[in-house]
């Protein structure tokens, strides 16, 4: 019994003696002041011929906190240890996984978010001795504010006695993976400087096409601590990649001919980076000609007019032809403070886009245009004002000044300027929610410029869409042209009342995406209990019958005429064809399988949107063409915020909706397709896409 006990001790001291011991780890590390942020370094336990050990440092980031890469753009600080307190340490080397570009409250910064492990190789002096590692690592952290964290490493390691973690070497090999490295297939073709302008141009082939790069230039060379190489432009003909960098010196521009940059490669799940010599430009390397402010003005002010004949002006009609009816009969003072006053309305409305936006932009929020139609606090008061605007125009009520506020007005002008500028206000606000050809370039202009200039922008896009008013203001004679005052203004105010109430069931449509069943009803009670007592106060008895007993059967012959309609002046439409979600990552593998990807980025609330589909996409022959095997049809629906769809438009240059690109073995970079589709254009693009003929004969 002795003998069997001391030889199972034996046994098990003899499986210690040989197993070696665990790799060391510190755990995770956080602070009482910065909770948010969690740091671990573990050795993996593998040992290399010449001694080195690899290492992980992990970085765990909550919620939107990110930290830097080594070059971290505008804004920030890059990750580092000091790690001058070990014994037996030669050096740590440090290796950087991919990094990704973040727009922090509208600065330009590279890092990263959530989750992310920094694969070491730690070079003792002596291979065989123990190593104390003590190191003093410093994070720089960001939201919206940015806190500066120390942790304090320390690990004391017998290199004679490590064995290997599986889960460590998984973890350190998933982290080596995403350290971009040279990888075949792609050739770097020249990295140039205009000593004289102060651009770089990089120029790369890939047989294979691009699909959404990004390159990053950094290294060790003189001057790189006060250099910062900004956001590059980058431009993609067929297979060739051309990034043109505009630097920023923080002293003296160094001399750079001989010097070599590290040239990083981004490009959706491909990273790889290449060192590359500076040459000297052979010819003179200048940006591409930039719209000046003064051409973006004119830009704005033709994107503002043209608004007013966008499928976007449909809920807002019966205020403009009110605005018009109203005038007739009265005189030109009269005529020009109203419509002034309807000017005055649009103007500040865009001021209030523009201050809501900027302050997105300086919270980090995602920017775009129309995108208050995200929000169900926003189209629940453009419900509420619509209905009670519809409700005045058909006579049930009416809303007076008191007394004093009244007559204080009447004595200065005509008081109904109030409800025209109010009226200018919510004809904005409702006739805004879709883009505009011209007005896309301009916002996109704005909300990458300053405060400044983006103010300078939205008060042209409201002069554009004032300008019907304006000139009604300046040649108030203008509206003798319409007819006299008489009972016909009556019988067009109630058309206006339903146009207008029309354009609150659309706009209760949209609502009803945010609300349950029983919101609803309560939100219907509100609306239609009161109209109906005002109907039978201000009407009577016989007409409330009436409205009751005409409602429901009125709805349902437009409805049942309008199909008629359909059928007989037009075709039915198809069944829409069936639509994948939108996934950005989706794109380069199917345009590399030589599919063709049609990308249709919309909204509810976007009319045009509607029109494009309604009158474009659902007919012959797109319908069909759209419909073949090798399309990829990818919807992006923009009803509610979602921010890699905001990221997606904003990579695009777009910030809103409707947006269509169509992306193929012919076209890998995509093609933008305008704002108001037609069936020649998308035909078009998808052929050239594809890059061959389209079959049933849609060429």
């Amino acid at each position: 019994m002795h003998f069997s006990r001391w030889l199972i001790w034996a046994s098990l001291l003899l499986v210690w003696a040989t197993s070696g011991s665990a790799a060391p780890t510190t755990g995770w590390l956080s602070t009482e002041q910065h909770p948010e942020a969690q740091v671990r370094l573990s050795l993996t336990g593998q040992r290399y011929d010449d001694g080195r050990l690899s290492a992980l440092l992990e970085v765990r980031l909550d919620g939107d906190w990110k930290t830097y890469w080594r070059s971290p753009g505008e804004g920030g600080v890059a990750p580092s240890a000091d790690w001058s307190a070990s014994t037996n340490l030669e050096q740590v080397q440090w290796r950087w996984p991919a990094p990704e570009r973040f727009d922090l409250m509208g600065i330009d910064t590279v890092g990263y978010q959530g989750e992310v492990g920094f694969p070491l190789d730690i070079d003792p002096q002596q291979a065989d001795q123990p190593i104390q590692v003590r190191g003093r690592f410093t994070l720089s952290s960001c939201t919206d504010i940015c806190v500066l964290t120390d942790y304090e490493l320390n690990l004391s390691i017998d290199p004679r006695t490590l064995s290997p973690s599986d889960e460590r070497l998984h973890l350190y090999n998933q982290a080596l993976s995403q350290v971009p490295r040279a990888l075949p297939g792609i050739e770097v073709k020249s990295l140039e400087w205009d000593e004289r302008s102060g651009y770089l141009r990089a120029t790369l082939e890939r047989p294979s096409g691009w699909s959404q790069p990004d390159v990053l230039l950094d290294g060790d060379f003189p001057g790189a601590d006060e250099t910062l190489f900004q956001k590059p432009t980058i431009t993609v003909d067929g297979t060739t990649l051309t990034a043109l960098f505009q630097p920023e010196f923080w002293s003296e521009a160094p001399d750079w001919e001989g010097e070599t940059l590290s040239l990083t490669l981004l490009d959706q799940s491909l990273a790889a980076e290449y060192p590359v010599t500076l040459e000297a430009a052979s010819a003179p390397i200048a940006p591409e000609a930039e719209l000046a402010l003064w051409q973006i003005i004119g830009v704005a002010l033709l994107g503002g007019l043209i608004l007013n004949a966008m499928p976007c002006v449909l809920p807002v009609l019966g205020l403009k032809l009110h605005s018009l009816a109203g005038a007739s009969g009265l005189g030109r003072r009269q005529v020009r403070g109203q419509f002034l006053a309807s000017a005055a309305g649009i103007l500040v409305s865009f001021w209030l886009l523009a201050a809501f936006l900027l302050v997105l932009k300086l919270t980090g929020g995602a920017l775009g245009w129309g995108i208050q139609f995200q929000s169900p606090w926003f189209i629940g008061l453009l419900t509420l004002v619509t209905w009670l605007f519809a409700l005045n125009l058909l006579g049930l009520f009416e809303l007076r000044l008191p007394g004093r506020l009244g007559d204080w007005m009447a004595q200065r002008g005509d008081h109904s300027r109030w409800g025209h500028f109010v009226q200018g206000m919510f004809a904005t606000f409702l006739a805004t929610p879709c883009t505009a050809p011209f007005l896309g370039t301009a916002v996109a202009f704005a909300l990458g410029a300053n405060a400044l200039q983006l103010l300078t922008t939205f008060t042209a896009l409201a002069v554009g869409m004032a300008l019907p008013w304006l000139a009604i203001a300046l040649w108030p004679g203008a509206v003798r042209w319409l007819p006299r005052p008489g009972p016909w203004m009556n019988r067009l105010k109630v058309l206006f009342g339903v146009l207008m109430g029309i354009t609150s069931v659309w706009l209760l449509s949209l609502w009803m995406r945010f609300l349950s069943g029983y919101a609803l009803v309560l939100v219907l009670s509100i609306l239609v209990v009161p109209a109906l007592w005002l109907v039978y106060r201000r009407k009577g008895g016989r007409v409330l019958g009436v409205t009751l007993a005409a409602g429901l059967p009125s709805l349902l012959g437009v409805g049942l005429l309008g199909s008629l309609a359909l059928g007989h002046w037009g075709q039915p439409l198809p069944e829409d064809h069936a639509w994948e979600v939108f996934e950005r990552e989706a794109i380069a593998p199917a345009v590399a399988s030589g599919q063709t990807v049609f990308v249709d980025v919309t909204a509810d609330w976007c009319i045009t949107c509607q029109a494009n589909k309604l009158g474009v996409l659902l007919q012959e022959p797109v319908y069909s063409a759209l419909g073949e095997s090798d399309i990829r049809r990818l919807r992006a629906d923009w009803t509610q915020p979602d921010e890699r769809i905001s990221e997606y438009l904003k990579a695009q240059g777009q910030y809103g909706v409707p947006f269509n690109r169509v992306y193929g073995p012919g076209a890998p970079e995509g093609i933008n397709l305008p704002t108001l589709l037609t069936t020649e254009q998308v035909l078009a693009a998808l052929e050239q896409a594809n890059g061959k003929p389209l079959p049933g004969g849609a060429q």
